[in-house]
């Protein structure tokens, strides 16, 4: 009798940032990945500053030449995967499924270590982003392929929403949530005159002063920041330029409340809201614009339900979890 070989399942390690039992970063993948016939183990990131959390990923990756899969969820665990598997000469494939600029990139200045860098990321098979800008941006920050590039949506499932414990105006405000890439100082210049209202979180700079009930918070639980925009007139999106991705998840979970947006017309949130269907788009840092916005949905409240609805069968039906797990699970797949 000829004895034959056991076939072994083929390895994946994913790499995710947050406390250990949380299932979090690309692992939304596991069970298309488990489906393939792969045998999945998830590692924890805590997190930390960039160079921090890039270090702990590093060690993380000790073992990394053992998988045939390994993906990360974040620009620098990303980079420090990719380092592992050149120092520890790894052959199988990496991916990042979550290539974004929340942080200041990994760039000296130095055209030497630059050109290392580089390098370092060029050994990543795959690159996932979240909005086509970022495509662009990347190729030129460390000299990509363009072809290992997928812009793939956000996904996101509303969990559970507060009432918020904090103070809110007494008439009907618009709802500005987030840090990165903000412009607060707009919106607030807009509400000037409106009677409307306006309830930041996030909000760290100093506002020009106007004629408008405005109530900022520098941080809240996220649960309550739901409670806010599902609160709201309109959730907005204005951003400083269009150089970096913001708002994804703010976007998303705005249209799963069903409040209509007004956001910025910069190609970084485009690929998730569309002008005339979700919301109103208007140019970037125009008050007069955004102000016409405000009116326009505080006048015809038809109008403002039809997008929020609009905006809702938008997040149900294309940007859940599930969903982004299988256009991510699309496109991972045939590189492993």
């Amino acid at each position: 009798m000829i004895s034959r070989p056991v076939a072994t399942a083929p390895r994946a390690l994913l790499l995710a940032i947050g406390p250990l039992g949380e299932r979090a970063g690309p692992w939304h993948i596991s069970n298309k990945l488990i489906e393939r016939g792969y045998a999945v183990t998830h590692r924890h990131v805590l997190a930390g500053s960039s160079p921090v959390q890039a270090l702990r990923a590093f060690r993380a990756c000790h073992d990394i030449a053992q998988y045939e899969l390994t993906a990360a969820s974040d620009y620098s665990i990303g980079f420090a995967m990719a380092f592992a598997a050149i120092v520890r000469r790894a052959r199988g494939r990496l991916a990042i499924a979550g290539m974004n600029l929340s942080r200041r990139p990994f760039r000296s200045g130095v055209a030497p270590l630059d050109h290392v860098i580089n390098r370092i990321f060029g050994r990543v098979d795959l690159f996932i982003v979240h909005s086509t800008p970022e495509v662009s941006q990347f190729l030129h920050l460390h000299r990509l392929d363009a072809g290992r590039f997928t812009v793939v949506p956000w996904g996101f499932d509303l969990p559970d929403v507060a009432d918020p414990e904090c103070a809110l105006p007494n008439r009907p405000y618009v709802a500005v949530v987030g840090r990165n890439n903000r412009d607060f100082a707009t919106v607030a210049r807009a509400l000037d005159g409106t009677g409307i209202a306006g309830v930041f979180v996030g909000c760290t700079q100093p506002l020009p002063s106007v004629d408008a009930e405005i109530i900022a918070y520098e941080s809240l639980p996220f649960d309550q920041c739901l409670g806010i925009i599902r609160g709201s007139l309109a959730n907005v999106i204005p951003l400083n330029d269009s150089s970096r991705g913001a708002g994804h998840i703010t976007a998303v979970a705005g249209m799963a409340l069903g409040r209509p947006h007004i956001f910025s017309d910069a190609d970084v949130i485009t690929d998730y809201l569309t002008d005339g269907v979700e919301g109103i788009a208007v140019p970037l840092g125009d008050a007069t614009a955004m102000r016409a916005a405000i009116r326009r949905l505080t006048d015809q409240p038809e109008l403002a339900n039809q997008m929020g609805e609009a905006g809702r069968r938008t997040a149900t039906t294309r940007l859940t979890n599930s969903g982004f797990a299988d256009r991510t699970a699309a496109v991972l797949l045939p590189v492993a």
